[in-house]
């Protein structure tokens, strides 16, 4: 009995850890999108789904000149485009604004050819008045 409540107690650590730590990982996350359309006058919040979260990296104390370095984030795996379409608009404008609607998460190199590598803003920004 002593020696199962000993393990219990050296195990307690590392599950509080892995908890911890999933709260925290890349996963599916709901945001808002605000679009304003000038030309059809209006201005919409869409919501949908995006990638956020940690990912595990590790830095290496010596770093090669010949090696390439980059740190893992929190990618879209597997996506989707959805429509959105502006009423109300004169002939000839820009009515449709298409968005990504992200269907799972990993952690991977960014790919610059078709992401925003930078940092996402967590700031809610909203239309202009006009």
């Amino acid at each position: 009995m002593r020696m199962r409540f000993v393990v219990m107690v050296m195990l307690l650590p590392a599950l509080m850890w892995e908890g911890s730590e999933c709260r925290s990982s890349c996963r599916l996350t709901n945001i808002s999108i605000t679009v304003e359309s000038e030309e059809c006058g209006s201005c919409i919040t869409i919501d949908t789904t995006a990638c956020a979260g940690l990912c595990k990296t590790q830095e290496s104390v010596y770093r090669s000149p010949i090696m390439l370095y980059y740190q893992n984030t929190c990618n879209f795996k597997e996506w989707t485009y959805e429509t959105y379409e502006f009423k109300g608009c004169p002939a000839r404008a820009d009515s449709v604004f298409t968005y990504p609607v992200a269907l799972s998460c990993e952690c991977s190199k960014c790919n610059s050819d078709i992401t925003d590598c930078g940092v996402l803003s967590q700031q809610t920004i909203g239309c202009n008045a006009h």
